[in-house]
């Protein structure tokens, strides 16, 4: 018995050892399988943590694959653009499939705070459209992953999912998913719940349903052989709005036919009333409310590449009443008749029919009504908005934090009714416009949100072609604005998202624009120059022609406090355009020309023109990340510039400047200034024994540079340096601030001061050979200059110095040199004559016979020719001969015959 334990217990711990040295032995394999099949099916970028965990044991029988920190981030169109965040993925598969390798199983997948970010452009084009064509028909080797999903699980995710072909956008913050099934099944259950602490849905620019907690509960029966999938069990919570639905989904080849409607299950208002935004609270259970509600639509119809399926949605709300039970006043006498249809699926035969909104909010009645139809061909549109909201009277029927401050007066009274092609044909009276709306002392703090409040007066006229922005004063946080102008084309751009137009004329004593860019709430009034914020790249609308005048006092722009601001700003076509803006920052002026292009916002793009007057040398480098990492010697240069610039860059997300993307040129001119503890320069100094060019002193000094390859490059600077010295300068300086330049500085000999004793003793050598020495005036010098900015590399050159001794040597030693230097030159030119004499000769015996030899050549080929001739004609003549013989031959013949026959005439006779 105790060797059956023991031989039991060896086998066990055998069997154990293997379970954990099992995934150890596939690893390699599995990884690369993962890696192999992810390369052939996919057009992205995915990576990875080397960090893989690999166990038996977890999950025994079956292999857990754990793969941490996964992305999947978009190439070519959607190049940088995350279409994936997996922090921790869990794949169990079965082990066999795995070793056996030609068919991988799949069974459980969880994600542990995964980040989607689903994104569709207006072309179509989807970042999860990543799968490749299929190519089985070329490449026999099939996909080894074969979907056995039993379970997907998502624990905390956020989805972002954005459809601009179709305006559509919605959101899940903080869901919790779980997805169970047999997806090798022909026919199965599909089981699907799923929680969001943040649900957001919106189309059109706006949300209809904005941040509200969600619980689903989708059930699906699976015909996969069909491709058809049936609605069951299903239970929708928003808030409190309970929906249910039914019907199915036909995924044919060609298109999707759809059959599907919804309803709440409850018909009480109070359900409703949920849904609207800041009136949910966690003490919504305890308001009392009364009214009835009938809440559904319908999805049925086909969905082909050029149209919807048909859809229908209705909401009528009968005499509704809401109100906390510890606050004063209600929600009452609310009436709504809402029906939006559209059963064919083209986007024209859309009806849009609010026949009635009637509410009493804290006692005062408001009015609302609105018909739009043939939004595509020829938009109508027939509506009125009449009321008076008095914002102050909202924490007496909605609960409000404390620290929450809203008040003013909301006044509207308009209508309008027409055929906007009316408006486009100038049919001006076929459209009737008319009305006001204005807000009165309108004020408004969130101590989370917007901390410094927000206060404003304004009001607006109505008419068929414009609205007139006749007031528009006020402050929104730490910013104050005093705007008048009109909007054009407001109804198209409405209906239709026609281009809206519009022309202001903008004043501000204070503007702060980091309270616009930045997602900070908090924001200095003064910033300094090491204050800049985090900030996000910002997409100007495509549909929008706005020209603003603007006249501001004081602008805060990052870290950045500008004055004095004016000129034209032009948003359209996704670009911002400056137009003669000039203003005053860091004691001096500029002025700018170019444009803000933001068509690709995830890349945004800017081409300016800059003028600069007066402004701060060392101010302008603590002040500018741009002169920090292009031109690091500002920040121990002391004075004034000016410049002429032209810059084109790209930007990152984050508003920061693209810097291998900038080019431009900078035409700088500088009046006086003093350059001091530069290392360069202090290097130099100590190499050549000058203390002068510790700190140097320039004067009038003009440079061009030029920005490009992520370099700034400086070509042949003839810079004074002190009265008779001199240097000329090329070289560039990049990006990662290493530096290249040579430079040759031109120095006078007195200012060497210890360097001299080098000099000095070149000339005591060549005393020492009996030489009279007297050193130029002037020495030259060159200086190669490599390394980093930070930690350069300096290397000089008495090269041109000890040419400049021997000039001056041979200057003093004139006389003695040139009889030397003649009598070489005489004994040179007497053995050059016989040189030449000798090669004449030489040349002419050659050319001669060169001559000969062609003369014989000739002879001889002029007597092989006269032979040949003298054979040729021997030949003829024999063959003349030969023929002349043949033929009188013949002639003596028939002359025989003829007289033998006239004879035989004459006997016979």
């Amino acid at each position: 018995m105790k060797k059956f334990l023991k031989i039991s217990g060896i086998s066990l711990l055998v069997a154990f050892i293997i379970l954990l040295a099992l995934p150890f032995l596939f690893k390699g394999k599995i990884i690369q399988s993962i890696k192999d099949e992810t390369n052939k099916n996919i057009n992205a970028k995915v990576n990875f943590s080397d960090d893989i965990g690999l166990s038996l044991i977890k999950s025994f029988p079956k292999l857990q694959l754990d793969i941490k920190q996964l992305s999947i981030v978009g190439i070519d169109t959607f190049k940088n653009d995350t279409l994936a965040y997996l922090p921790e993925l869990s794949v169990t598969m079965n082990l066999m499939s795995v070793i056996k390798g030609d068919k991988i199983e799949i069974n459980r997948i969880y994600l542990k705070e995964p980040m989607l970010n689903i994104l569709v452009l207006e072309n179509g084009k989807a970042n999860y459209d990543i799968a490749k064509a299929d190519s089985s028909a070329a490449d026999t080797s099939a996909s080894t992953f074969k979907m056995a999903l039993d379970e997907l699980e998502v624990s905390n995710g956020n989805l972002v999912y954005e459809d601009k072909s179709l305006t559509f956008y919605t959101s899940l913050k903080h869901f919790n998913h779980v997805l169970k099934g047999d997806f090798t099944l022909d026919n199965f259950m599909l089981e699907t719940s799923t929680q969001a602490e943040e649900f957001t849905l919106g189309y059109g620019g706006m949300n209809y349903i904005y941040k509200v907690a969600a619980d689903l509960k989708v059930n699906l029966d699976m015909d996969m052989k069909a491709m058809k999938f049936t609605f069951k069990d299903n239970d929708v919570l928003l808030n409190q709005l309970q929906l249910g639905g039914e019907g199915y989904v036909d995924m044919n080849d060609n298109d999707m036919d759809f059959d599907i409607v919804f309803k709440s299950k409850k018909t009480d208002f109070k359900t409703i009333m949920s849904m609207v935004p800041g009136v949910y609270s966690k003490s919504f259970d305890q308001a009392k409310a009364k009214g009835s509600l009938d809440f559904g639509g319908y999805l049925k119809g086909k969905m082909t590449d050029d149209k919807m399926p048909g859809f229908g949605l209705k909401l009528n709300i009968d005499n509704g009443f809401f109100q906390y039970p510890d606050l004063p006043k209600s929600l009452n006498n609310i009436f709504v008749n809402l029906a939006i249809d559209n059963q064919t699926g083209y986007p024209d035969n859309t009806i849009i029919d609010l026949k009635r909104f009637d509410a009493n909010v804290a006692g005062e009645p408001i009015h609302a009504s609105l018909l739009m139809k043939n939004p595509i061909s020829n938009p109508y549109a027939s509506g009125a908005l009449k009321g008076n909201v008095n914002l102050a009277e909202f924490r007496s029927f909605i609960p409000l934090e404390k620290s929450t401050e809203i008040s003013g007066l909301i006044k509207s009274d308009i209508t309008f009714k027409g055929y906007l092609n009316s408006l486009q044909t100038n049919a001006i009276e076929k459209f009737y416009a008319a009305g006001t709306i204005a807000a009165e002392r309108f004020h408004f703090k969130d101590p989370v949100n917007l901390p410094q409040g927000t206060n404003l007066d304004a009001s607006m006229s109505f008419n068929p072609q414009t609205i007139a922005l006749n007031l528009c004063k006020g402050n929104v946080g730490l910013s104050d604005f005093d705007a008048k102008g009109q909007i054009d084309n407001l109804f198209a751009y409405m209906m239709r998202d026609e281009l809206l137009k519009g022309s202001f004329t903008l004043n501000s004593n204070y503007m702060n624009v980091n309270e616009f860019l930045s997602e900070e709430t908090e924001v200095k009034k003064e910033p300094s120059a090491a204050d800049s914020i985090p900030m996000q790249a910002f997409e100007v609308p495509g549909n929008i022609d706005f020209v603003f005048n603007s006249n501001i006092n004081t602008m805060i722009y990052d870290n950045l406090k500008l004055s004095n601001l004016g000129g034209r700003i032009i948003l359209r076509e996704s670009q911002m355009f400056f137009e003669n803006l000039g203003l005053n920052l860091l004691g001096g002026s500029m002025s700018l020309n170019g444009v803000y292009d933001s068509k690709n916002p995830k890349f945004p793009f800017s081409n300016v023109d800059f003028g600069v007057k007066s402004l701060d040398i060392i101010e302008t480098f603590n002040t500018f990340e741009m002169v920090k990492k292009l031109m690091p010697i500002a920040q121990y240069t002391k004075g004034l510039f000016n410049a002429d610039i032209h810059l084109a860059n790209n930007f990152n997300q984050d508003l920061s400047v693209s810097y291998p993307t900038v080019t431009g040129d900078i035409k700088l001119g500088i009046a006086g200034a003093a350059i001091k503890d530069l290392p360069i320069l202090n290097i130099l100094a100590d190499k050549l024994k000058i203390d002068k060019l510790k700190n140097l002193s320039l004067k009038d000094l003009n440079l061009k540079l030029k920005i490009s390859n992520g370099k700034v490059a400086l070509d042949s600077l003839l810079l004074p340096l002190w009265t008779g010295a001199k240097a000329k300068i090329s070289g560039y300086t990049a990006l990662d601030q290493s530096i290249q330049y040579v430079a040759k500085l031109s120095i006078p000999r007195k200012d060497f001061g210890e360097a001299n004793t080098a000099l000095n003793s070149l000339t005591a050598q060549a005393k020492q050979k009996g030489l009279n020495v007297t050193l130029s005036d002037m020495v030259d010098v060159d200086v190669l200059i490599g390394g980093f900015f930070t930690k350069p590399d300096v290397k000089i050159s008495l090269h041109d110095a000890k040419n400049s001794l021997v000039n001056g040597v041979k200057d003093q030693l004139k006389a003695e040199a040139d009889k030397q230097a003649q009598a070489a030159i005489d004994e040179a030119k007497r053995r050059a004559n016989i040189a030449k004499q000798k090669t004449l000769d030489s040349i002419a015996k050659i050319k001669q016979m060169g001559i000969d030899k062609i003369n014989a050549e000739k002879k001889l080929a002029e007597d092989r020719i006269a032979e040949e001739k003298r054979l040729a004609e021997e030949r003829i003549k024999a063959e003349a001969d030969k023929v002349k013989a043949e033929a009188d031959k013949k002639i003596q013949d028939a002359k025989k015959k003829a007289l033998d026959g006239i004879k035989g005439g004459l006997l016979k006779k």
